[in-house]
């Protein structure tokens, strides 16, 4: 793998025990770096997090490469979060195994290195539902998702096997992945189109009640934002940008009408800390416990 398609590593704590990689664009600016040591004394574990950064639309090798490096012996495994869908279409087949759901969703983001073997799992559609639990029950309202992504295809998963009954929209500007949502997510309720944004009269069409989500990843890995200023959420909506980190342009001015507006305004914190569990789960071979992502979130307030 050449040095322009990763960045480098980047070492979160000093522990003499195991190493958990993560696998991201830009790793190094990650709360994860200051979180991970308190959550691995949450689950017991002697470890340290070190990101591996890739750069999005790398090529099949450089993902290889990266699994090459996970089979050390140092490694316990490692949690995939912007690639989870290029690592599957470019190296599904250096796995020992896969799950359901990696294999449903054609995607991976966590990995056991199971000596030397590596297993692969897709845990969003987990921590995307345990968080929607959380900031949006309702069974009839319609959701708007800037973005179509892995993220993107969880969320509407999870809400059709919940038994929703609103409608779907997805816009995203890259066809490719607006074509994989519609092959995943198939349903009556679900539309799906390309788009370059700004979508603010999309946002503003909504109905009262609706949820609104970023998951462009605007804001963060990327600068800009998928509305301006001038976008009018719905009343009573709730609106949830899964970024917790950037410019975070959308939560800002969601936040700046959330009184007028009766908004519920959510950041990605929840959706980090509910994911990472998730993951980490699998690729520490830790006992299922959907109450690990609360567990986080606490560790992280103390």
């Amino acid at each position: 793998m050449s040095e322009a398609e990763v960045v480098g590593e980047v070492s979160g704590s000093d522990s003499a025990g195991g190493v958990v990689k993560f696998v991201g664009i830009s790793t190094g600016a990650s709360r994860i770096h200051t979180a991970f040591p308190r959550w691995a004394r949450v689950v017991g574990v002697e470890a340290e997090v070190v990101g591996v950064d890739v750069p999005a639309g790398a090529s099949a090798e450089a993902y290889r490469s990266v699994l090459d490096s996970l089979r050390e012996p140092s490694v316990l495994g490692a949690v995939i979060t912007s690639h989870k869908v290029g690592l599957f279409a470019a190296a599904s087949d250096a796995f020992e195994s896969l799950d359901p759901l990696a294999r449903q969703y054609r995607e991976i983001n966590s990995i056991r290195n199971d000596g030397g073997r590596l297993h692969g799992y897709a845990r969003d559609p987990i921590s995307v539902g345990r968080v929607i639990e959380e900031i949006w029950p309702e069974r009839d309202g319609d959701l708007l998702c800037l973005g179509s992504g892995g993220t993107a295809i969880a969320l509407g998963e999870y809400l059709l096997r919940r038994g929703h009954r609103g409608r779907l929209r997805f816009v995203d500007r890259d066809p490719a992945a607006v074509a994989r949502l519609r092959a995943v997510v198939d349903s009556p309720l679900v539309g799906a189109e390309v788009g370059d944004g700004p979508f603010d009269a999309a946002v503003a069409a909504l109905a009262p009640g609706a949820l609104v989500v970023n998951a462009t990843g605007a804001g963060k890995d990327r600068p800009g934002s998928p509305v301006t200023d001038a976008v009018e959420f719905p009343a009573r909506s709730t609106v949830w940008d899964l970024n917790y980190r950037g410019d975070l342009h959308m939560l800002r001015v969601a936040r700046s009408q959330a009184a007028a507006r009766g908004l519920r305004v959510y950041d990605g914190l929840s959706l980090f800390c509910h994911g990472w569990a998730a993951a980490l789960t699998t690729a520490l071979d830790l006992p299922e416990d959907p109450g690990l992502g609360q567990k986080f979130m606490a560790a992280l307030e103390e």
